[in-house]
């Protein structure tokens, strides 16, 4: 955060349960968890975020008054302040056993960019990234833990693939970041309307990638889908 800051970054973007470690893939149960340090450790953010004066999208665990917890990002403001929280909608069958689904999406707009929140496995439905599209956002924040303990040379593929599409075919900004955790499945990067990558971090190791949203220059951009996408988006099918 104090990189990001002082590279002038308005806000600071992080992983998927970048804060709460991920039950399932980093332990194996939140059995016996310890909440109390979570919302301590939750707690020293939001300060930093404060003395920053930074907006800052944090990757954690969020608990219920009953039930299972939520894989989240709350997005916190420069007072300190959560403004807004978003549950991960689709839960891969493993999360399922330590998670509950959110059921709503979440935007925001700052400096006149209107924004959409999104977490891992949610990259690969496109009805979600439609109703982002409906509500006039520019850009999807996407966190991720797109990883595993072995090589997966298919989600090599099919991931970096994925994101290029969810970027073209809806005409929008995305930046998305992953664990920095061996085996990635895609690096840590940032997708122009049109699907092409701007910025990319590193494969496999930790960095700070910083990056300008110019709206202005999408105009600019080859991509013909851009005056369809919403009408498509809201049920036409045909131009």
């Amino acid at each position: 955060m104090r990189a990001a800051a002082r590279r002038g970054a308005e806000i600071a973007h992080f992983s998927e349960c970048a804060l709460s470690g991920y039950a399932g893939a980093q332990f194996d149960s939140l059995d016996g968890y310890p909440w109390d340090v979570l919302a301590d450790e939750t707690g020293r953010v939001r300060d930093l975020s404060a003395e920053l004066g930074l907006w800052t999208i944090l990757g954690s665990t969020h608990p219920q008054p009953r039930g299972k917890p939520t894989n989240c990002l709350y997005l916190i403001d420069p007072t300190g302040r959560i403004a807004k929280r978003y549950d991960k909608c689709f839960l891969m069958p493993g999360d399922r056993e330590h998670y509950a689904a959110g059921e709503r999406v979440v935007t925001h707009t700052l400096g006149g960019i209107k924004f959409g929140l999104t977490i891992c496995f949610d990259f690969r439905f496109p009805e979600l990234w439609r109703e982002y599209l409906k509500r006039r956002c520019r850009l999807v924040f996407f966190s991720s833990y797109l990883a595993s303990p072995r090589r997966h040379r298919l989600m090599e593929q099919v991931a970096p693939a994925t994101l290029t599409a969810r970027a073209s075919e809806n005409f929008i900004h995305v930046v998305a970041n992953n664990t920095s955790g061996p085996h990635q499945w895609v690096n840590s990067r940032i997708h122009l309307p049109n699907g092409a990558v701007a910025r990319q971090g590193p494969w496999n190791r930790p960095a700070v990638l910083t990056h300008t949203i110019d709206l202005a220059g999408d105009a600019k951009l080859y991509n013909p889908i851009a005056s369809l996408a919403l009408r498509a988006a809201r049920g036409a099918r045909h131009s």
